[in-house]
């Protein structure tokens, strides 16, 4: 499955990104989705078997 990052509160003290799905445009609710960076989420993704599209 392809995934991509997004960004919750973008812009705020709380910033943090997730994961989802790129055909559907769904979040990954099974994924921690709360990394303090991008590249937090994409090595999580990459680990666990996911393609990523940055």
């Amino acid at each position: 499955m392809k995934v991509t990052t997004y960004t919750i509160n973008e812009g705020t003290a709380s910033q943090y990104y997730g994961l989802k799905s790129v055909n559907d445009n769904h979040v990954l609710y099974y994924a921690p989705n709360n990394w303090k960076t991008k590249r937090g989420a994409i090595n999580w993704a990459k680990k666990n078997g996911f393609e990523v599209e940055e």
